[in-house]
């Protein structure tokens, strides 16, 4: 799955943000982060993926495991509703 959002942040303030989106995601679905470079990597017991994060966008690219993926659309509207909340 693929979310992308717009800001006009500057790089080190969207990476604070993508920190706090991560937080509360980490404490919904149980995820693990680790940043690389502009990257931020999460991993859990059925997600894998990465928040990439630029200039002028964040992007949330997950895979979810075989449990997850019957919940795709919650989780997408999860993850949507949580982008739009910490990147506003």
């Amino acid at each position: 799955m693929r979310i992308r959002r717009r800001h006009s942040m500057d790089i080190e303030h969207v990476r604070q943000r993508v920190d706090e989106l991560a937080a509360d995601l980490g404490k919904r679905f149980s995820l693990r982060t680790e940043w690389h470079g502009n990257d931020l990597r999460v991993k859990g017991s059925s997600v894998h993926g990465h928040i990439a994060v630029s200039e002028s966008l964040v992007e949330v690219d997950v895979q979810l495991g075989l449990g997850l993926g019957l919940m795709e659309g919650p989780i997408r509207r999860a993850i949507e509703n949580a982008m739009d909340e910490h990147l506003a």
